[in-house]
């Protein structure tokens, strides 16, 4: 290693031929582990014990290696500017090597009331909020959360003013439930004077809902605002909060809001697979009053297993793991330090882009601190600076509804740096130069 120069053994590939040197080879803790067998079971199946990567023929090797190993190989590392996955630490990484697990043992069961007791000190609420958990992506928490919400003949208000507010209009429609629409475009926040004016004109509107930040193009909305036009009013609150909780000021505790929908990955620093959805004792009265209208997103079925300390379905244990993980590292660094952090990379942003002529879209009162959209550099189509920028290590993010041509998205959710951020941008000024 130190003749080649390397000084993280991780990035140390073993070619092995026997069990004892995979096997070696695990000890040290290298970063790939090839074996090399003839064809046939009997050559190959010692390795396989052994827990090699993967076992193939020597002369297979080149192919493998330009594939899987190069420095120019298509699938390697790179700094995830798009709004989710995101990018997690090592430590997460490694968490979700846990032991394989039945989740019908009491083990898991501990595993998920401590994760439970953790999200609901981020959310900064007290123990009589629920959570239920669910194996999915963060629609799967928000279709659950949608469907569970209203009673029948009943209507549900939308807030609409981007693609995930679109989003729940769509859910709720397909399961026959009746929309109110409160639009606004999708540089604009939803107004609770018109979210008021809506109640009063429907009152049989059984529930509000409504993106807190609309990542269409990182705009934030005044849920605590509308929550209060609809609490003066008996109506629930059903709250989006899949890219905001962890990063974004969200007070639930007493403002009318009574459902938040989320998930282990985006600004919580876990990896995908794992959504949940955290219910006030007020939602979770409406829930046992709302007749089920699918299997898998029935939120009743959660609770009540998870009060035997069980499950409906099979979990994303990985999933659960890395969010244990990353709790931990959230609670450890502070719920104020991680807010700091996100407004300090994309304050970075602001700035260097700025240099560059490119100006958000959102007006800086209603930004939200980890997604920005932009205009599309002059002379630019969104495919191009795309594929320039990763070819640079950074992946962006292409704009959504009208502004799909003409637009490109900036994420900064996850486990980066300042000076992560400020490497995107001096990579962007090389671009368009």
């Amino acid at each position: 290693m130190a003749y080649a120069g390397v000084q993280d053994v991780r990035k140390v590939g073993v070619l092995a031929a026997h069990p004892d040197s995979v096997l070696a080879a695990q000890r040290a803790g290298c970063g790939a582990i090839v074996a090399l067998a003839d064809e046939g079971v009997a050559a190959r199946w010692p390795l396989i014990v052994a827990q090699a990567d993967v076992v193939i023929a020597p002369e297979e090797f080149a192919a493998l290696d330009k594939e899987r190993y190069s420095a120019t190989r298509a699938h390697r590392q790179r700094v995830l500017l798009n709004p989710g996955p995101s990018v997690v630490s090592d430590r997460v990484h490694r968490a979700i090597g846990g032991p394989d697990l039945c989740h019908r043992e009491p083990e898991y069961s501990d595993i998920l009331e401590r994760v439970r007791a953790k999200l609901l000190d981020v959310a900064g609420v007290g123990d009589d909020w629920a959570m239920a958990m669910l194996a999915g992506s963060g629609t799967s928490a928000l279709e659950s959360m949608v469907l569970s919400s209203v009673r029948p003949g009943k209507k549900l208000l939308v807030c609409r003013n981007g693609v995930y507010g679109d989003r729940a209009a769509k859910i709720a429609e397909r399961a026959g439930v009746e929309v109110v629409n409160v639009p606004a475009s999708d540089l604009t926040p939803i107004d609770p004077a018109a979210v008021a004016a809506a109640l009063d004109a429907n009152p049989d509107i059984d529930a509000v809902f409504v993106v807190h930040h609309e990542t269409t193009t990182g705009l934030l909305n005044p849920v605590q605002a509308i929550a209060k036009e609809a609490d003066k009013r008996g109506v629930l609150v059903a709250v989006d909060a899949i890219s905001s909780l962890g990063a974004e000021d969200l007070e639930l505790r007493d403002t009318g809001i009574d459902m938040v929908a989320s998930t282990s990955n985006k600004c919580l620093h876990g990896l995908p697979g794992a959504a949940f959805v955290l219910i006030s004792p007020r939602g979770q009265r409406r829930i046992e009053e709302v007749p089920p209208k699918t299997l898998y997103f029935d939120l009743a079925a959660y609770l009540a297993a998870q009060k035997k300390r069980t499950v409906p379905f099979t979990p994303a244990i990985p999933a659960l793991y890395s969010l244990d993980a990353a709790l931990d590292e959230l609670m450890e660094e502070t719920l104020a330090h991680r807010k700091e952090l996100y407004a300090a990379r994309m304050d970075a942003v602001d700035r260097d882009l700025a240099g560059l002529g490119l100006t958000a879209r959102v007006a800086p009162e209603h930004r939200s601190r980890c997604v920005r959209s932009f205009p599309l550099p002059e002379g630019y189509d969104y495919d191009t600076l795309h594929d320039q920028l990763k070819d640079r290590g950074y992946i962006v993010y292409a704009g959504l509804g009208d502004a799909a041509k003409t637009t490109f998205r900036v994420c900064a959710l996850g486990s980066m740096t300042v000076e992560g951020m400020e490497g995107f941008t001096a990579a962007l000024a090389e671009v368009v130069g």
